[in-house]
């Protein structure tokens, strides 16, 4: 079976604009509900007492100018909405005082550098890749691995014609601001960091070489994705990024699995239960997370459905 890129699952898990890398999601979903055939990807949630209501829309943090404007079906609910939840607000990420300090989170801070964390092969082949671009691997010589994974995702996407300033979630923020609108973060920039920041050598080096090697897949996958995602086909998207690849080794295999848990489970279980503190609120509110975190046997939707929440795609 096919293996979805660590490129696409992050535009579906991840909002902080520096991140732009690529991974997988390995298979492990049921089929989709009756209540999943609505026509975009947003689901309607209504409190067990009281007049709380969510609006859970998946989110892909990157796309194009002819995205918008989007389906009155999204924004109507968003005008009807109290206030704005999102992962983070990276919009004043550049303006923070501690701008430098989060930086390190993500960059070698030992005296090390790139170099002297990946095969020797995999900083050849970056290095060349990299200077095709006009640039040298000597400029991202302090980060890590997954920081310049999705650097040269950004230089490809920049080609392709996508943009994080164009991704849902950065359209909604900016909206929000315009309003005068509450918004919440349900995570923050600094767990997004620490939680790349502080993943494995091995998976780091793991998404550079995918990211190095597989670049030619990620432009179709990147359409397939977008296609599912604008027409509300949830069954397809969610088979589309479940799929398993059954080359992996046992090694790679366990690397997916520890991956799979720190981007998906584990948030997704936090998720669920702000979207319940939100709904406890008596407000409208507009909830916007990755898509990624929405389907599958740990998504948001199941688990909220699994705790006596009926939860309806619109």
């Amino acid at each position: 079976m096919k293996r979805v890129s660590f490129l696409v699952v992050l535009f579906l898990t991840i909002l902080s604009l520096v991140l732009n890398g690529c991974s997988v999601r390995l298979a492990r979903h049921e089929a989709v509900s009756r209540q999943d055939e609505g026509s975009v990807f947003m689901w309607e949630v209504n409190a067990k007492e009281g007049d709380g209501k969510l609006y859970l829309l998946g989110s892909i943090h990157v796309g194009t100018d002819d995205m918008y404007p989007l389906n009155p079906i999204i924004t109507d609910a968003f005008d009807k909405s109290d206030a704005l939840a999102v992962e983070c607000d990276v919009t004043t990420l550049y303006q923070r005082s501690d701008y430098l300090k989060l930086m390190e989170k993500l960059m070698y801070t030992d005296g090390t550098t790139v170099k002297d964390h990946i095969p020797e092969d995999l900083y050849n082949k970056t290095d060349a890749l990299l200077k095709e671009k006009g640039l040298s691997i000597q400029f991202f010589s302090l980060y890590k691995p997954i920081i310049l994974a999705q650097n040269i995702s950004n230089l490809m996407l920049d080609e392709w014609g996508y943009s994080s300033n164009n991704g849902i979630d950065m359209h909604f923020i900016s909206l929000a601001k315009e309003r005068g609108m509450e918004i919440i973060e349900i995570e923050s920039v600094e767990f997004q960091f620490d939680m790349l920041g502080g993943l494995s050598d091995d998976i780091q080096v793991m998404e550079l070489r995918h990211t190095i090697e597989e670049m030619d897949a990620y432009r179709s996958q990147l359409e397939d994705m977008f296609r599912f995602w604008v027409s509300g086909d949830v069954r397809s998207f969610e088979e589309f990024i479940t799929s398993e690849d059954d080359s992996l080794t046992p090694d790679e295999m366990e690397l997916y699995r520890e991956y799979e848990k720190i981007m998906f489970d584990d948030r997704n279980l936090y998720m669920a239960d702000k979207a319940e503190e939100y709904l406890k609120t008596g407000k409208t509110i507009f909830y916007v997370v990755g898509a990624g975190h929405m389907v599958g046997d740990t998504g948001i939707v199941k688990l909220l459905r699994d705790r006596g929440y009926t939860v309806v795609q619109k």
